[in-house]
C-alpha cells in the first residue's frame, strides 16, 4: 500500500508516458487504417478496372455523379468489392480480440498492467511491418486480413486503450479529478488519431502508400519505446494470488451486472446496464462508420482524394476534441456527467443524418459542427461507470483486467466486431442504392443508447443521488 500511495501522489510520472504511448498507438492505428483502405480502393479500382484506373498517381479518384452513366456504375462495382474486403478486415481482428481481451481481463490483475501494454504495441508493429512488405512487393491484396488477426490476438487498441483507463483508476480517487484525467486522456487519443489521419493522406499522395505504412509502423515501435518508462500500478501485493481463470473472469464480469455487491449499496445492478448498454450501442455507431467512411468519401459525388479525406477527417477530430478542452471543466460545473454525454449523443446523432443526406462537401463540414460535442460520449460513460465501481474492481470495468474495466473492453470488443461487420455489410449492399443508407442506421444505435442515458438518469433522481457516487476503498 505504501507504494501505491506513492504512485498516487507523484501520479504525473505515470500518467505522462502513458498519454505518450496511447498518443503513438492511435497515430500508429488510424495511421494503417487509413492508408490501408485506401490502398484498397486504388488497387481494386486496378484490378476490377485497368483500362480506366490509372495507377501512376495517388490522388486520382474515379468520379461520376450522372449515374446512368457506366463510370459511375463501375465506382460503385468497386465500392461494394472493397467494403467486402473492410468486412473481411474488421472480422479478422474482432473475433480474435474478444477471446483475447478475455484473456488479458485475467492476466492483468495477476501479471500487472505494462507487460499487456507491451504485447499489444508489439501486436501493432508485426501487423504493420507485414503491410509496408505487401505493399512493396505487390502481394495479394487479400493477405490484409491475416496479417490483421495479429493484431486482433494481441488486443488491439481497445485493449491497450482500457489498460490505460485501468492506470488511471489505479493512482487516482474516484471523483471530478478522475474523470478530468480520464477526459485528458481521451483527449491525448483522439490527438493521435488526429495526427494519424492528418499525415497519412499527405505521406500517401507526396511519396506513397508503402512509405506511409512504414510511418505507421515506426510509431508502433516509438509506443514500445515509451511503455519502458511507465511504472507498474499494481503492486506485487495488490496482484491476485490465484491463477487466472479466463471463464472464472468472465463469470466475475456477468456477475458484476446481474448481482448486487454488498460492499457497494449505491452501485445498483440497473444503473451499470443502463450503463454499459448506452455506452455500447454509442461505441456500435461511432466503429461502425468508421468502417465505411473512407470508401464514403472516396466515392461520389465527393470523390475525395487521399490528402483532402486527411484534412476532413482531421478537422472533424480536432474539432470534437476541442470541444471537450475548453468545454468540458465548465460544463462539469453546470451539468451532471450524464448530461453531457447525453449531449454528446445527440451531437452525434444530428451529425449522421447530415452525412446521410450530404450532397456537397460544404454540407459534410456543417455537419462536423454539429456534432462537435461527440468526444465527449466515451471519456465520460467510462468516468460514470468507474465512479460507482469499488477500486478493486476497476480493471473489471475497463480493461478486461479486473471487473469493470475488463467488462467495458469486452463491450468494446463486441461492440467493434459487430458494428464494424455490420456497418460495412450495409454499406457495401446499400450504396448503389442510396449511399447515406448505412448512416440513418446507425442513428438507430444512438437514439436507444440516448433512451437507455434517460432511464439511467430518471433512476438516478429516484434515488436522490445526485451530488456524487461514493467509492468504497
Amino acid at each position: 500500500m505504501k507504494r501505491q500511495d506513492e504512485i498516487r501522489e507523484s501520479y504525473i510520472r505515470v500518467f505522462i508516458p502513458v498519454c505518450a504511448s496511447i498518443f503513438f498507438i492511435f497515430e500508429s492505428d488510424v495511421h494503417c487504417v487509413y492508408t490501408a483502405y485506401e490502398y484498397g480502393h486504388k488497387t481494386f479500382q486496378k484490378q476490377l478496372f485497368p483500362n480506366i484506373s490509372n495507377a501512376s498517381s495517388s490522388e486520382e479518384s474515379l468520379c461520376e455523379t450522372n449515374t446512368s452513366s457506366q463510370a459511375y456504375k463501375d465506382e460503385q462495382v468497386v465500392q461494394q468489392v472493397v467494403a467486402r474486403w473492410g468486412v473481411y478486415i474488421n472480422l479478422a481482428q474482432g473475433v480474435p480480440l474478444v477471446f483475447s481481451s478475455l484473456l488479458f481481463s485475467s492476466l492483468s490483475d495477476s501479471m500487472g498492467r505494462k507487460p499487456l501494454l507491451f504485447i499489444v504495441a508489439i501486436g501493432f508493429f508485426t501487423k504493420q511491418l507485414l503491410m509496408t512488405l505487401a505493399m512493396v512487393m505487390e502481394w495479394n491484396i487479400y493477405l490484409f486480413p491475416f496479417f490483421t488477426l495479429i493484431e486482433g490476438a494481441s488486443g488491439s487498441w481497445i485493449t491497450e486503450n482500457a489498460i490505460a483507463y485501468a492506470v488511471v483508476a489505479d493512482i487516482t480517487n474516484a471523483g471530478k479529478h478522475r474523470s478530468f484525467l480520464m477526459t485528458l486522456l481521451s483527449l491525448v487519443s483522439g490527438t493521435g488519431f488526429s495526427v494519424g489521419t492528418f499525415v497519412s493522406g499527405y505521406i500517401v499522395t507526396e511519396i506513397g502508400y508503402e512509405y506511409s505504412m512504414a510511418v505507421s509502423c515506426g510509431s508502433a515501435g516509438l509506443a514500445i519505446m515509451t511503455i519502458c518508462f511507465i511504472p507498474e500500478t499494481v503492486s506485487k501485493t495488490q496482484r491476485r494470488k490465484s491463477n487466472f481463470s479466463s471463464i472464472g473472469n468472465l463469470k466475475d464480469m456477468i456477475q458484476f451486472y446481474t448481482k448486487d455487491d454488498p460492499s457497494s449499496p449505491n452501485s445498483t445492478r440497473f444503473r451499470y446496464l443502463t450503463a454499459i448498454l448506452a455506452f455500447y450501442f454509442a461505441m456500435g455507431a461511432k466503429f461502425g462508420a468508421f468502417a465505411f467512411e473512407v470508401f464514403y468519401l472516396l466515392g461520389p459525388p465527393f470523390c475525395f482524394r487521399p490528402k483532402e479525406i486527411s484534412i476532413f477527417e482531421t478537422v472533424k477530430t480536432s474539432i470534437s476534441k476541442l470541444v471537450v478542452i475548453l468545454g468540458m471543466k465548465p460544463m462539469q460545473r453546470c451539468l451532471m456527467d450524464e448530461l453531457i454525454a447525453l449531449i454528446g449523443i445527440l451531437s452525434c446523432t444530428a451529425m449522421f443524418v447530415l452525412f446521410g443526406v450530404a450532397q456537397t462537401e460544404t454540407f459534410l463540414y456543417i455537419a462536423v459542427a454539429v456534432g462537435c460535442f461527440v468526444s465527449c460520449i466515451p471519456a465520460i460513460l467510462r468516468a460514470i461507470m468507474s465512479k460507482m465501481t469499488p477500486q478493486d474492481k476497476q480493471g473489471v470495468l475497463f480493461v478486461s483486467t479486473g471487473v469493470l474495466f475488463g467488462s467495458i473492453a469486452v463491450a468494446e470488443n463486441i461492440c467493434n466486431l459487430s458494428s464494424s461487420v455490420i456497418g460495412g455489410a450495409i454499406y457495401s449492399e446499400t450504396v448503389a442504392l442510396y449511399r447515406g443508407t448505412a448512416y440513418f442506421v446507425l442513428t438507430g444505435y444512438l437514439v436507444l443508447s440516448a433512451f437507455l442515458l434517460l432511464a439511467f438518469i430518471k433512476n438516478d433522481k429516484k434515488n436522490h443521488n445526485r451530488k456524487d457516487y461514493i467509492a468504497v476503498e
